[in-house]
């Protein structure tokens, strides 16, 4: 039954769910908010029954058929009853905000974020993927869950308060029903069509939103700014960002300039409404029905008919967009991925075979690996050599498990590689990437997050920062300083982050290590000689090197030429110049930078 209900996703399954998330996150909070909901709801009776009574013991003590004891006493009863609201009031406020609101959005966000990181990295290169994550945030930002809560739970408050007060007024006249029901419900008409008509507005901004959230991100983030004052372009940058803020915001106005015109005219239905209720008591009254105290009740008790019946036709139908969001939060977090799943095998690897491989990136036509073939035996060198976008980093990832083939396979120890244990397959390598993330965190966090058992280890570190050459000045800084200005701390160079990069790379125990363009930062003199560190401490490893450089290429066992998704020359750098193919002209073409 949970199956199908997670399958489902009509609006009573995604009412039902929020109800079990609430409760299953907060129950306490959850279970009080609904007690004072329905409190709340029978209070407007009770102040209606008891203001009734006052107003009939004051008529009577005027007219002197009784002493002023009774009023005194329904007055003191409405002072508790108002007294009791607002303490009750006070402990709901705490209650729901703190229970209902912080902790549901605090626990929703975590699920979306553990769902996030389930999601296999290749989604994140598909641009529907992502616009169903994007709408799943908005859920969590906008705190729809949560909403949708108390939403229902406020629906029960005014249907009982509702309920109970036309209770009441029927028993002066039937006709208070009608005239109260009809004079609000031009809300929940106007809510249900305006609630679709912004979720499908939302819906189809996602896009432009995503642009516009991007263009701001520029102005936040320390390199783009950099470019932007040297080159002079942030103008350029800005406008573009008020465009699409304001194509965004354009369309927001257009619709809520449409709804608030809706609502006019829903409060004057109302007022028309109370203005009959007025006329019919005043009627009563002449023809001596209800009496004057009962016709100063009737009054206020019609006004929060009214106010009842409108929160609770709003609320009603608001509902439709906000269980639109919260299907989109649900649907994210329900969706199941490919079942890669892996085996126990925790052997070292041998050799690792690519035969036939076939991929391509969401989204696209062509293919970024064509019918690729590679064997890589233990403790080769192998540099991978091509022009920008020829498919050698979509290569490492598929040797990394990251990405998995469309067609073809990749045998580990001639075994595939789903038979591999995946904590220990992945253990087995290191990799140095050229998108490397600069850690504003201390020095020995930087080099020895990538194995944090030996995090302590001061002399690994060390040995790992003077592998990948980088200086230690401790008169200025030590393993402990924290790098980066983003918390006061010290700044590096382009250079010198790399640098790091690399320390960390190497500093992990690993079999296998993958280097992705890990010199693009340094100049080709000192290129050469940090490649060179790096192959003598990875002479025990196996190592391969992504480059579109070739001055690397006379260190290493064997280059694989990559060109348009495939191999299309392998060898040793003698063998390859030799055949004066596509390498060859690579070189050549770099050969000043290195002789």
């Amino acid at each position: 039954m949970g199956s199908a209900m997670k399958n489902n996703g009509s609006a009573l399954v995604i009412l039902y769910r929020v109800f079990v998330q609430v409760i299953k996150i907060s129950p306490l909070s959850g279970f009080l908010s609904l007690i004072y909901y329905i409190i709340d709801g029978l209070f407007p009776a009770y102040i209606t029954s008891i203001s009734v009574l006052l107003f009939e013991a004051v008529a009577q003590y005027i007219e002197g058929s009784a002493d002023i004891s009774s009023a005194g006493w329904f007055g003191i009863l409405l002072l508790i009853g108002y007294g009791a609201k607002q303490i009750f009031q006070f402990i709901s406020s705490i209650t729901i905000n703190a229970g209902v609101y912080e902790k549901v959005s605090s626990n929703s966000s975590g699920y979306l974020s553990g769902k996030c990181a389930e999601l296999p990295l290749i989604e994140y290169e598909n641009a529907s993927t992502m616009d169903r994550k994007n709408r799943a945030a908005r859920c969590v930002r906008r705190e729809i869950i949560s909403q949708l809560y108390m939403n229902n739970v406020t629906i029960v408050m005014s249907a009982v308060g509702v309920i109970s007060i036309i209770i009441i007024l029927s028993s002066y006249s039937l006709l208070f029903i009608p005239i109260g029901l009809l004079s609000v419900i031009p809300y929940f008409v106007a809510r249900i069509i305006r609630g679709k008509e912004f979720y499908k507005l939302k819906k189809r901004q996602i896009k432009k939103e995503r642009k516009r959230d991007y263009l701001w991100s520029l102005f936040t983030d320390k390199q783009s700014i950099k470019e932007m004052r040297v080159m002079g372009f942030g103008d350029y940058i800005s406008q573009k960002w008020q465009a699409a803020r304001n194509e965004v915001n354009e369309e927001t106005w257009k619709l809520v300039k449409k709804d608030s015109l809706s609502l006019s005219i829903c409060d004057l239905f109302r007022i028309f409404g109370y203005a009959l209720c007025i006329l019919l008591s005043f009627a009563l009254v002449i023809h001596k029905e209800i009496s004057v105290g009962v016709f100063g009740a009737c009054i206020a008790a019609f006004a929060s008919v009214q106010g009842q019946t409108k929160s609770f036709l709003i609320d009603l139908g608001n509902i439709p967009e906000k269980v639109n969001y919260a299907r989109d939060y649900f649907q994210f977090i329900d969706r199941r991925e490919a079942d890669c799943s892996f085996g126990t095998k925790t052997e070292s690897i041998r050799k690792i075979d690519l035969k036939n491989i076939l991929f391509k990136y969401p989204n696209t036509q062509s293919h970024a690996i064509k019918n690729l073939n590679l064997t890589i035996n233990a403790g080769e060198k192998i540099a991978l050599i091509g022009e920008n976008g020829s498919g050698k980093t979509t290569l490492t990832k598929l040797l990394l498990g990251v990405y998995h083939p469309a067609s073809g396979e990749i045998l580990v120890n001639d075994d595939t590689m789903s038979q591999y244990d995946r904590e220990h397959f992945l253990r087995s390598w290191s990799i140095i990437s050229q998108q490397f993330a600069q850690y504003h965190m201390t020095l020995r966090e930087n080099v020895s997050m990538s194995d944090i058992g030996s995090m302590s280890d001061d002399n690994a570190v060390k040995r790992a920062l003077e592998e990948a050459d980088f200086t230690l000045d401790e008169s200025t800084m030590n393993l402990d300083t924290i790098l980066g200005t983003e918390f006061g701390g010290v700044e590096l160079s382009g250079g010198q982050w790399q640098k790091l990069a690399i320390a960390r790379g190497v500093f992990r125990n690993c079999e296998l290590i993958v280097m992705d363009e890990p010199t693009s930062a340094i100049d080709p003199i000192s290129e050469t000689e940090v490649l060179r560190r790096f192959l003598k401490i990875a002479e025990d490893k196996t190592a391969i090197i992504v480059s579109h450089r070739t001055g690397l290429c006379t260190l290493v066992d064997k280059i694989a030429v990559m060109k348009d998704g495939q191999i299309v020359e392998f060898g040793t750098h003698d063998n390859l110049l030799e055949e004066d193919g596509e390498y060859a002209r690579l070189f050549n073409a770099q050969r000043q930078w290195y002789i």
